[in-house]
């Protein structure tokens, strides 16, 4: 038999709602024991489910990003150049401007100070900047404090070779 003081007692046990300790207790003949192991079996079962649902979506989300890793590997393989070829003219010598030019026309001037400063605040709107730059064929230059000016994709071709 089920009354009102084995459904609040097994609700206060478990945690659970009115609607699955009528269902254990009708499923357990009124017995309270058997209808909190009902309960409790049924919990594990569910944070079992959520689990496998859990580790499939971010298996899902791994082969994601691996497949996007093919499709952006040659542009981003270029896009560390262009950055290691930058930093390595800074550190060699007293590089003072970068320089962003399409058609011999600049678009942006920047002091390398700056753009540092930039790239480390928002690196990823650096990022989503020099890969719409790089493919659409502008050309970074680097002005040293001297005036002379290096064009970053020739020396990563020099480097290269």
């Amino acid at each position: 038999m089920i009354n009102l003081e084995k459904i609040d007692y097994v609700i206060n046990t478990t945690g659970a709602g009115y609607e699955l300790v009528r269902e254990a207790l009708l499923n357990s003949d009124g017995d309270v024991d058997r209808a909190i192991g009902y309960i409790e079996a049924k919990k594990f079962k569910v944070s079992q489910n959520k689990k496998d649902e859990r580790i499939e979506a971010e298996a899902e989300v791994i082969e994601e990003n691996e497949s996007k890793k093919d499709i952006f590997g040659g542009v981003t393989d270029t896009l560390d150049e262009i950055i290691q070829g930058i930093k390595e003219i800074w550190r060699k010598g007293n590089a003072s401007r970068l320089i962003v030019e399409k058609d011999n026309e600049t678009v942006l001037s920047l002091s390398l100070t700056a753009s540092t400063f930039g790239a480390i605040i928002a690196p990823i709107a650096s990022i989503l900047g020099l890969t719409v730059a790089y493919i659409t064929d502008y050309d970074f230059k680097i002005i040293m404090a001297d005036g002379k000016i290096i064009d970053v994709r020739e020396y990563i071709k020099n480097k290269s070779k």
